[in-house]
């Protein structure tokens, strides 16, 4: 016989079949990886995306440019045209500030949003 504890300390007693079958007396549910494994592809697409852009500001002076101009104007308009322009291909949302853009991309799996990634990118010392 052995003896299990709980988390509210109460002993429960249980036959000797414990031994043999270790999972039968789970405290937890059971593990479906199948969301966990399609919230990880989805976000590899995520951060191929999130990398689209960065290369783009990083590698184009006149992109970043255009970029900060049309968030300093508060053109959301353009600025989204920008980062659809870079490649970026998931719903994302971009907001800014005069310190710093965030740019949130999420993915949905079977109606239910199973990931999401945000860059923050810094453009003024406070």
């Amino acid at each position: 016989m052995y003896v299990v504890w709980v988390p509210c300390y109460v002993p429960i007693v249980y036959p000797n079949v414990y031994r043999h079958y270790p999972h039968c007396c789970r405290l937890y549910p059971e593990v479906n990886e199948d969301m966990f494994v399609q919230s990880a592809s989805e976000m590899e697409k995520l951060m191929e995306d999130a990398s689209r852009v960065v290369e783009k500001i990083s590698n184009s002076h006149d992109f970043a440019n255009d970029m900060m101009g049309a968030a300093q104007e508060s053109d959301q308009s353009k600025v989204n045209t920008l980062i659809r322009s870079s490649g970026v291909e998931s719903p994302f949302q971009a907001e800014y500030n005069p310190d710093r853009m965030k740019i949130h991309l999420s993915a949905s799996n079977q109606q239910v949003e199973c990931c999401q990634l945000t860059i923050v990118l810094r453009w003024r010392i406070q």
